[in-house]
């Protein structure tokens, strides 16, 4: 039996890697925020183009950072197996995997400009003021992308204290530029919205080159490891391999809120302004649970590289027991202040009323969404990846839009039909992916999963060979 002793020591060793992984989700949140309230005194179509600007953006970076996932799953392992001279070659990788998916994913957005009026469908005002802030915008994903990959890397090694604190560091410049760029501060020219764009841009162009400069101290390469001799292919072809099918499942679960959100736009106007508000909220508390989730992936990684495999289900409940705790909080917090908090969005009474209707749902589903991220955290520590990803477009796409749409449209549940149907998939996401994790962290399955799944490379096989 594990002792107690143990159980809290997992724990504890959790949460520190957590907290600054979810300050730092926090950090970029504030940074969105920031723009939204200095461009929000420019007027309502401004500010109504960042938010139509950053959903699209949102949209492409929730698939680069899934992609992304897998230089985590393959640092944490070689961490947890003592292996320092890989650090060059698998940061080379990173950042020449972010470097190529940045520029592909600036030139999507760039590209489809002239189509995205088309997609999401905003106001003409709102859709000509929003076009030469998103390419300038845009080409910031390239640096986004970047921080990215050496983050993940540094939090592969648990070190993620610098990459928070440079984040922190790119909000405040952001914060001063915004302003200098937007109303002409300091002497800067006044650019208005586009200004807020260039604040951006420039803040994650530090924020990469910071993160980028700390990762490479951690190498015995330095900034030699940035140089493309000596990539290892093979490698690319694995973060590929591992991090694709993470990518398409973010890109899968955001697009269907993302639908879910012009579903409310169908109901009507008060619809979508009470959703906007209760998903804001449970974006929030959602970063809490996703920092524990990448948190239990990492620690996962260094057991299974470190042949610790008794310490894997443990690492994994915990992780997953103290993501439901806080959740549970949460939920307290959300269901019994529902209607304060939509009053602190908007003061209509129609939007407050349906609001706290929402965010009663919102409370009822914090449990599941809290458990169901964590438990995806653990397979993807375990390199399990394809059959999450597949689960994931079965209950959103299969089961909870055509849910919502039949709660909302057929049995006129609207805006709360809609938001049940979602829950659902929640629901059944984390029942499905708590069952796998604990099937695949039994003490009998655990080597074959971690070393002939798809993330055991050559120097994987080769320890494996050399311990039978």
């Amino acid at each position: 039996m594990v002792s107690h002793v143990h159980w809290r020591a997992e724990i504890k060793a959790t949460v520190l890697l957590a907290l600054p992984i979810i300050f730092g989700q926090a950090g970029q949140m504030l940074m969105g925020l920031t723009d939204s309230v200095i461009v929000g005194r420019l007027g309502a179509v401004p500010l109504a183009a960042v938010a139509f600007a950053n959903t699209a953006l949102t949209t492409l970076m929730v698939f680069g950072i899934g992609l992304l996932t897998s230089i985590g799953v393959v640092g944490s392992r070689e961490h947890g197996a003592g292996n320092l001279n890989a650090r060059p070659r698998i940061l080379r990788a990173a950042f020449w995997l972010s470097a190529a998916l940045g520029t592909g994913l600036a030139v999507a957005i760039n590209a489809s400009q002239p189509f995205l009026g088309a997609w999401f469908r905003p106001p003409a005002d709102v859709f000509e003021a929003a076009q030469p802030y998103l390419s300038v915008v845009g080409w910031s994903l390239l640096p986004a992308t970047g921080y990215f990959g050496a983050k993940i890397f540094c939090e592969s090694l648990n070190r993620p204290l610098a990459p928070m604190w440079f984040l922190f560091g790119g909000v405040m410049l952001n914060l001063i530029l915004a302003l200098a760029l937007v109303f002409g501060w300091f002497g800067f020219p006044a650019l208005g919205l586009v200004g807020s764009g260039w604040a951006t841009a420039i803040s994650r162009w530090f924020t990469f080159a910071a993160t980028t400069w700390y990762a490479c101290s951690l190498t015995d390469e330095r900034w030699r490891t940035l140089l493309p001799a000596g990539l290892d292919r093979g490698l690319l072809g694995r973060l590929l391999r591992l991090g694709a099918p993470v990518a398409f499942q973010y890109l899968g679960e955001v697009a269907a809120f993302n639908f879910g959100a012009v579903m409310m736009g169908w109901i009507g106007t008060i619809a979508l302004a009470a959703h906007q508000i209760a998903i804001s909220c449970a974006a929030l508390t959602f970063m809490f649970p996703l920092g524990v989730s990448q948190a239990v992936a990492v620690r996962i990684g260094h057991a299974v590289g470190g042949r610790a495999f008794r310490r894997v289900p443990v690492i994994g409940f915990t992780g997953i027991g103290f993501s439901a705790a806080l959740m549970l909080v949460f939920a307290g917090m959300l269901g019994f202040g529902r209607y304060a908090i939509a009053l602190a969005f908007n003061a209509d009474p129609e939007v407050v009323t349906l609001a706290g209707r929402l965010l009663l749902i919102a409370a009822l589903f914090q449990l599941a969404d809290g458990v169901q991220v964590t438990a995806a955290g653990v397979l993807r520590g375990l390199a399990d990846v394809r059959v999450p990803m597949l689960l994931g477009y079965l209950f959103y796409w299969a089961i909870a839009i055509p849910l919502s749409s039949l709660a909302a449209f057929h049995f006129k549940r609207g805006a709360p039909g809609i938001w049940i149907g979602l829950a659902t998939g929640l629901l059944l996401a984390a029942i499905t992916l708590t069952a796998r994790a604990f099937v695949l962290t039994r003490p009998g399955s655990l080597s074959i999963r971690a070393y002939q799944a798809g993330a055991a490379g050559p120097e994987d096989r080769a320890r494996n060979s050399a311990a039978a």
